[in-house]
């Protein structure tokens, strides 16, 4: 069964594969100029992209003032902090590029160059970097026919993702969105726990240790097969968090929708009815009678999953207990359980 990638809480994640494809590597490893390593299929020398490329076929300048060797950064992960801040002076935007620098990330010191952040904006040096970077060729072919064009002057940003056509690169973009997502989301709930009342914090950071070991778990529900796997999972963790999020704000205002006893005990029985309905779907594979319908998940997996949402539902109880808000457990449950249905029946489908 294909080994899925860990999910991590932070943007590092999104660093290790870039790593992977060779857009940032500590060590990265030698490629031709340009680097077609990962095309996969023919091209010819006469088409526009390899021209623009062989015009930058110099190396750039010189490492910036005061960044010999190695940094221990990631460049990828600051990168998007600092474009996700309200504000990013030019002296932070240099960091960021002394950091690219010093660790040989193509893919970074092509966007600051596209936007001139931290340094004049120069399209040339640009489509260097952009043409080291191990891509699929309609990738590089985009990039690189973007950088040469009036287009690339009308002032919009220039991001990694904005020419995604492979699997692998949708699931280096996926990390990298669910890592920017993941600091909006912390730094919330960070401002959430901080308002608690003091006995409910200790109950709020073992939900939140619940939620998260859900999100990691609930990511063996995932089918992996294709080349954009991996981008599924990142969007599927994603999904799982924000819906803790989302749940948790609307019980904090008092919006979820109230249900009463009866109302959970029919979702219940749909829960279960749900869940039995995969367990008993049959594999239609036949060297993975373990596995369900075409899928690379297995029964086990959901059966493992089911008991750590279990966990994570319950985890709730003594933390609406001690937060004194309006919303009641019941709700809580009902509102955790439609969840769950709804992730159930997309393993059926």
């Amino acid at each position: 069964m294909p080994r899925r990638p860990p999910i991590l809480r932070h943007a590092a994640l999104a660093v290790f594969l870039l790593w992977a494809c060779n857009t940032g590597a500590a060590q990265p490893a030698v490629h031709p100029y340009p680097n077609t390593d990962g095309f996969g299929v023919a091209f010819s020398k006469d088409e526009d992209w390899y021209g623009h490329c062989m015009r930058m076929v110099s190396p750039p300048a010189p490492r910036a003032p005061g960044t010999p060797g190695k940094l221990r950064c990631d460049a990828t992960d600051l990168y998007y902090q600092k474009r996700d801040q309200e504000k990013t002076s030019n002296a932070e935007w240099r960091q960021v590029r002394a950091c690219a620098e010093a660790n040989g990330n193509d893919a970074v010191l092509m966007m600051l160059h596209a936007n001139g952040y931290g340094t004049s904006r120069d399209l040339d040096r640009a489509i260097h970097h952009a043409c080291k970077l191990d891509t699929a060729k309609a990738e590089m072919e985009a990039r690189v026919g973007y950088l040469a064009a009036p287009a690339a002057t009308d002032g919009q940003a220039f991001d990694l993702c904005d020419h995604i056509t492979s699997g692998r690169m949708g699931g280096v973009c996926a990390a990298i969105q669910e890592g920017r997502a993941d600091r909006i989301r912390g730094a919330r709930l960070e401002r959430l726990a901080a308002s608690l009342p003091a006995p409910a914090r200790q109950p709020f950071a073992r939900l939140r240790e619940a939620a998260e070991a859900f999100t990691r778990k609930s990511t063996d529900e995932v089918d992996m097969s294709g080349s954009g796997a991996a981008g599924f999972t990142f969007r599927h963790a994603g999904r799982r968090d924000e819906e803790f999020m989302e749940t948790l704000l609307k019980a904090a205002g008092g919006k979820l929708p109230r249900a009463s006893a009866s109302e959970l005990a029919q979702l219940d029985r749909q829960l279960n009815r749900e869940y039995q309905k995969v367990m008993a779907t049959p594999s239609e594979q036949d060297t993975h009678p373990q596995r369900i319908h075409y899928l690379t998940v297995e029964r086990a997996d959901v059966r493992s999953t089911e008991r750590v949402w279990l966990a994570y539902r319950d985890a709730w109880e003594p933390f609406i207990a001690a937060a004194g808000w309006r919303t009641d457990f019941t709700s809580i449950k009902a509102a955790l359980t439609r969840q769950r249905i709804a992730q159930l029946k997309r393993i059926q489908k």
